[in-house]
């Protein structure tokens, strides 16, 4: 028995996986901290090699092992890079530019992490979200992030419903050629509505159209080159609904600790929010307080 507790005592701890953002354009955008990673790691993971060697060699940093990590090969990859992890060593992954785990494969590797009881340690840095965001005149605090949506199907159906009843703004990845039918959908299914689309983001022909759906769905109005974020406002106010107060009282009876079942009867029964409308409140109501220190 007694050598079985050595045994254990001498395993070697589990590498941490390092999230390390790389700059979505402008190089001058990657942290000094990100810089201390990359150089410390033996291996990094990146969604095109091709891409981080060029970054790597831009700060003079000797490359480590480089493997690729990207939606073609994550699961086959998955094995190896949990054995280099098992193996007490660490681990930095990248994506092709902006931050990983953000609509890339790094997100199944996190889950899977986290059930593994390995470390992640994300780092803070590039991203195309909050500056679209921030930019974009319609940020309210609270915010809906898509992603790329579903290709097409229930998914997508359901994915513009969401965009369509949301009392928050919605923020959507989208490639430039498939941008004309996704805004003439918008307009189909949602009606006219105020939208700002962020275009080449950090880089020299760095963009911000603001405008609605109904003007911006037309063709030749965009030009289609570089990487979009749309974000989109927030569905109007229900009739007789006040949401300022709604949003406060939720906020009073989460802090309270009343049940989410009592809540959405308030919200339902007293402000005459919906149900899904009443589910959503509750849900960012409570990431909200969630995220306070």
């Amino acid at each position: 028995m007694g050598g079985d507790v050595k045994e254990q005592h001498d395993m070697p701890a589990k590498g941490k996986i390092y999230l390390v953002p790389v700059p979505i354009g402008n190089l001058g955008d990657i942290t000094l901290r990100a810089l201390e990673v990359l150089k410390s790691v033996p291996l990094i993971a990146a969604e095109d090699t091709r891409n981080a060697g060029f970054l790597l060699s831009r700060y003079a940093i000797p490359p480590p092992k480089l493997i690729s990590f990207h939606k073609f090969n994550e699961r086959s990859r998955e094995d190896n890079l949990f054995s280099h992890l098992e193996s007490g060593q660490d681990l930095a992954v990248i994506s092709d530019a902006g931050t990983p785990g953000i609509s890339d494969p790094a997100m199944d590797l996190v889950h899977k992490a986290v059930s593994k009881g390995i470390d992640v340690v994300a780092l803070p840095g590039a991203s195309a979200l909050l500056p679209a965001l921030t930019a974009s005149g319609l940020n309210k605090g609270p915010f809906l992030f898509l992603g790329f949506l579903p290709r097409q199907g229930k998914e997508r159906e359901q994915a513009i419903k969401r965009i369509k009843e949301s009392f928050c703004p919605a923020v959507v990845y989208e490639s430039p050629l498939r941008l004309p039918k996704l805004l003439k959908e918008l307009y189909e299914k949602m009606g006219s509505r105020q939208i700002c689309i962020a275009r080449e983001l950090t880089k020299m022909y760095e963009e911000l159209i603001y405008g609605d759906l109904q003007e911006l769905s037309e063709e030749g109005k965009i030009t289609l080159k570089g990487e979009f974020v749309l974000v989109i406002d927030s569905a109007p106010p229900q009739d007789g609904v006040d949401m300022e107060k709604a949003q406060n009282t939720c906020k009073m009876l989460v802090t309270e600790g009343l049940s989410q079942r009592s809540i959405l009867k308030v919200l339902q029964d007293v402000y005459g929010l919906k149900r899904n409308d009443a589910y959503e409140l509750l849900l960012i109501t409570q990431n909200k307080i969630g995220d306070k220190p």
